[in-house]
């Protein structure tokens, strides 16, 4: 598979899921806003430098403990196109620049907002499972999907994510059903995984 079909594949599935977090992200914020309660919240000190050591150690230190095999196994890509994207997604939107938060903490790496924005998008997995692995609280899991999202499709838009001519649409029709079996499954979700 060449990069930019890479490419088209995770920004055909961006698309579809930028949708499903930006309604989700708008019910769990217009429900926050309707409470009439008062909540305090605790701070719970996650040590995301240390889970941020981690994820360096298994995929990207010069002796990583996962080789190239598993890192495109379990990021459905490969090792260059990930760091390509984590560049441009960090270049184009403040949220993926690690920043100091409110407390004086610094904040999670943009490799780690992009690793679990793709795991999320990869798996299916809900942005409260991100917890025990990355030490990411489901706001800022939810939050990097959505700004993940929504600045992949404005940056990629122009080259990758064109709209498909029908001759484009026949002939990937054609190659997934030679492929797989299944004819006339483009556009579903579930064939996906």
């Amino acid at each position: 598979m060449s990069s930019s079909e890479e490419f088209q594949t995770i920004f055909d599935i961006a698309i579809a899921c930028v949708q499903m977090a930006e309604q989700t992200y708008n019910v769990v914020c217009n429900n926050a806003a309707t409470s009439s309660q008062q909540r305090t919240r605790r701070y719970i000190y996650k040590n995301c430098e240390e889970a941020n050591q981690r994820l360096v150690q298994d995929y990207f230190a010069e002796n990583v403990t996962y080789q190239g095999y598993y890192f495109r196994r379990r990021f459905r890509m490969l090792k260059g196109l990930f760091e390509r994207i984590v560049e441009d997604v960090m270049r184009e939107c403040s949220f993926f620049q690690q920043r100091y938060d409110a407390r004086g903490t610094l904040g999670f790496t943009p490799l780690q907002k992009c690793t679990a924005t793709l795991r999320q998008l990869a798996y299916g997995i809900p942005p409260d499972a991100l917890d025990e692995c990355f030490r990411m609280s489901a706001r800022i899991a939810r939050d990097s999907l959505h700004f993940f999202c929504k600045t992949v499709i404005q940056f990629y838009d122009p080259k990758y994510l064109r709209k498909l001519t029908r001759n484009n649409i026949l002939q990937l029709q054609a190659h997934h059903a030679s492929v797989h079996g299944f004819p006339g499954m483009l556009g579903s979700l579930d064939c996906l995984h």
